[in-house]
């Protein structure tokens, strides 16, 4: 069977009508502008405002592999939307990218998500967010050793880790240790994303994760699997919105089994819904901001 390209700029262009007001979700219609290489849609999994991803309309795989002017479009419309979270939705943002990560099951294209985050968010709450998601993924542990087995799947490092017993017994081995967040600071975030394409030659993958602070940034090339980004800005937004706190508290009582930082299990589509609608509507407001980007750019509002 032939796999669809998930972030298609041909369907999207196809399917999101101009001036169109929309109230339901489909694959396609989440379109709210474009420039000469780049799309921006609402993202899946909106669980705060203002969730966009900047896509390229060739099929590249990561950033890193973008030429420079790209890279100065791509930087406008970064400023652009994080302009946007700030004067409509009074939040912050974080910017990453899980470069060369097939995200979306094997046809992929780069793309660069921007998230609004809480104002009240602090350096140290959000390196304890990431710490706490390395944590959970036991970035850095390789695998656990019992008698002549080795387990590598999370869920079986878990129970050996977790697992009293197995502690007090000793009867395993831990190969690797549980990474903290100046461990896996090994590219310059300032030069993302040229800086990963001697790492993308050689096949490997990246995480960009850009908060309002340096300290709590970081450019890796550790493997996290995917939506490391997503899971971080989930975790802080539990630690610092009560009622972001009751909404997942009220879904995890109705689907426990559902992890709802993960877009294929919880879309929260009506936050996509108003992103589609008032982005179109807001980027309008800002001609007279950005005049000579729009035109250098040609971005185009639907």
């Amino acid at each position: 069977m032939e796999l669809k390209d998930q972030l298609s700029w041909n369907e999207f262009l196809k399917n999101s009508n101009k001036g169109q007001i929309i109230s339901k979700i489909q694959p396609y219609n989440r379109l709210i502008a474009h420039t000469k290489n780049l799309f921006v849609v609402a993202g899946y999994g909106s669980f705060t405002d203002g969730y966009v991803l900047i896509i390229t309309k060739d099929f590249i795989p990561s950033f890193g592999l973008v030429v420079d002017k790209v890279v100065a479009e791509l930087n406008f419309l970064i400023k652009l939307f994080k302009f946007n979270n700030n004067k409509k939705y009074h939040r912050n943002s974080i910017v990453f990218e899980h470069g060369m990560c097939a995200c979306v099951g094997g046809l992929d294209r780069a793309h660069v998500h921007i998230m609004s985050v809480n104002k009240n968010t602090s350096e140290t709450i959000l390196k304890s967010s990431i710490e706490k998601v390395l944590q959970k993924r036991k970035v850095g542990i390789n695998y656990v050793k019992y008698r002549n087995h080795k387990f590598f799947n999370i869920h079986d490092i878990d129970q050996f880790i977790n697992d009293p017993l197995s502690i007090e017994n000793k009867d395993y081995e831990i190969n690797g240790k549980i990474l903290k967040l100046n461990d896996i600071r090994n590219l310059n975030f300032d030069e993302w994303p040229r800086i990963t394409l001697n790492h993308i030659n050689k096949g490997g993958h990246y995480v960009y994760f850009r908060s309002d602070s340096n300290n709590a940034s970081f450019l890796t090339t550790q493997d996290f699997k995917t939506q490391f980004g997503r899971e971080v800005i989930f975790e802080n937004e539990l630690m610092l919105c009560k009622k972001f706190q009751n909404e997942i508290k009220y879904l995890k009582e109705k689907y426990p089994l559902l992890e709802f930082w993960k877009w294929q299990n919880w879309m929260f589509e009506n936050k996509i819904i108003e992103t589609v609608n008032n982005s179109r509507q807001y980027l309008n407001d800002y001609k007279s901001v950005f005049f000579s980007e729009y035109e250098q750019y040609h971005l185009e509002i639907i």
